[in-house]
């Protein structure tokens, strides 16, 4: 999961110091997006997350037969509702960024973009679930591999089209948009053999048991996919009060969130290992396996929170001057980085307590914590701190509430164990 979630992440971030060379505009632009995209993709995460749950409780119950008929449903499930999507985001460009504060300049770049961003999400999902469902079944180092491949992949093509090099046309964020879904769509053709070839679904009656298998997965997944999409809602929203400080702050928050997700890549990869590990072993009935695990985790999350933590604040400005020049963008980074990811270790415990409560097959703390830390703490307190502070207000309250809320998911979490332990 660190490979292939660690090498999606920095091809991401190389990709927007390719964009800054074209100008912060463009930074903007692709800034702007990154809610929508978000939307998408926590939606199929949802999906994801209740797929996992499900076939790694199967597997450790050692239900064959069940695990194939949940890994083909969810296939279908997240490739036709990812369709319909797809095409409404595409309809609401124009209403969504202009209520944002998007320019009619931006505008234009915003269009050039998910016009084709757009229809490559269906394949990107596709090979999210396929990646889950071999993990949910034991095998990480093929999708993490193949992740790892397709992500170098998009990396080489990405300065072909953007910028037209060996005779191919000068595409800009069309040609950003274009390597992803070349990249994806061949990541999603091999993940899609690997598993046909584990038998890990079933080629005949595809349908059978659609709907009860649906309802299974959605049990996890309705609730995962509530507490994935605040994140966005919410940065929607933080993404329209920056904008009123400028193009450049949107600028420079688009270029600390890259780096912020190079810096959290470790945490990202084993919030989704012990998600897979948790159900394979509450399944076998092993109880303490499972409470030694999670603590692990959080003993790594605040460890490697710590030392993202020191880099940032001693470099944060001198990797943002490698994606953007601009003296702003730089200096609205670089505050960013100095001040949040010194919440990022109660971040990442957060994470594991979400990832863990899915896996149990109780999703709605997760929810519940997701929403309190983002529509309780968070925007109350950014649009507090943003009138009296400016912008830097707004990061502030991103500490405060990475923080708060880590502490309520641990606490949380210990309780539920405990209790879960004694009835099972």
């Amino acid at each position: 999961m660190v490979m292939g979630v660690s090498s999606s992440i920095l091809v991401q971030t190389l990709e927007l110091g390719f964009i800054g060379q074209l100008g912060t505009a463009y930074i903007a632009a692709v800034t702007f997006t990154f809610p929508l995209a978000m939307v998408l993709t926590s939606i199929a995460l949802g999906i994801s997350i209740g797929t996992s749950s499900v076939i790694a409780r199967s597997v450790g119950g050692g239900s064959g037969e069940d695990v194939r008929q949940l890994g083909t449903h969810s296939l279908l499930l997240v490739g036709g509702l990812m369709i319909v999507l797809s095409f409404v985001a595409w309809l609401s460009i124009d209403p969504l960024f202009s209520l944002l504060g998007a320019s009619d300049d931006v505008m234009v770049l915003i269009h050039s973009y998910l016009d084709i961003y757009l229809p490559g999400t269906v394949l990107f999902t596709l090979s999210m679930i396929a990646g889950s469902i071999m993990r949910a079944n034991g095998s990480a180092n093929i999708p993490g591999t193949v992740m790892t491949i397709g992500a170098f992949l998009n990396l080489a093509i990405d300065p072909i089209l953007i910028f037209g090099l060996f005779g191919f046309p000068k595409m800009e964020l069309a040609g950003a948009a274009t390597a992803m879904t070349i990249a994806r769509g061949l990541t999603t053709a091999a993940l899609f053999y690997y598993v046909f070839k584990g038998d890990m679904i079933q080629i005949s009656s595809v349908f059978h048991g659609f709907f009860q298998s649906a309802k299974r997965i959605m049990h996890i997944g309705l609730p995962a996919m509530a507490t994935q999409l605040i994140g966005p809602v919410t940065a929607a929203m933080i993404t329209g009060m920056l904008a009123k400080h400028g193009e450049t702050v949107v600028a420079g928050f688009g270029v600390a969130g890259r780096i912020e997700a190079v810096a959290a890549m470790l945490l990202f990869a084993l919030s989704g290992s012990i998600g897979p590990f948790v159900g394979q072993n509450w399944g076998a009935r092993r109880f303490g396996r499972v409470r030694d695990g999670v603590k692990a985790s959080y003993q790594f999350s605040i460890a490697w929170g710590f030392i993202a933590a020191l880099i940032l604040f001693l470099f944060g400005s001198t990797i943002a001057s490698w994606i953007d020049d601009s003296p702003t963008v730089i200096s609205v980074a670089a505050f960013y980085l100095a001040l949040v990811p010194w919440g990022y270790g109660m971040w990442g415990v957060l994470m594991m307590a979400s990832a863990s409560f899915n896996a149990l097959g109780k999703p709605l703390p997760s929810t519940a914590l997701s929403f309190l830390r983002m529509f309780v703490v968070y925007l109350p307190l950014a649009v507090l701190l943003n009138t009296a502070y400016g912008y830097q207000g707004i990061f502030v309250a991103t500490l405060i509430s990475n923080v708060t809320l880590g502490i309520a998911g641990w606490l949380w979490f210990k309780v539920r164990l405990v209790k879960m332990s004694k009835t099972a």
